[in-house]
């Protein structure tokens, strides 16, 4: 695996931090909550550090848009990784259950 340089691994760290605080969130249901969590630990394997941030507008979905946005923004090296791969699919089965 190519290791991330600081821009890429920026913004893992973003994206599983997003995708983290929903799934941490305490209004957010456990459909929604787990691909989440589980997004942002294939993010960690990637080489981001999830920390707890605020949500996007205090709302899981724009913080998932937000998170998906940040992963498509990672130079395609680190993109096409496995984790980043997985980690995006079920970030996007997670936007879907928000609706």
């Amino acid at each position: 695996m190519t290791e991330p340089d600081t821009h890429d691994r920026e913004l893992l760290t973003l994206a599983a931090s997003l995708l983290d605080s929903v799934g941490a969130h305490r209004v957010t249901s456990a459909e929604v909550a787990l691909p989440c969590l589980a997004a942002a630990e294939l993010l960690e394997c990637a080489g981001g550090r999830a920390s707890r941030v605020q949500l996007i507008e205090g709302l899981p979905r724009p913080s998932i848009l937000a998170a998906l946005t940040a992963l498509s923004k990672l130079g395609d090296d680190v993109f096409g990784t496995d984790y980043v791969l997985e980690a995006g699919r079920t970030a996007r089965r997670a936007l879907n259950l928000v609706g």
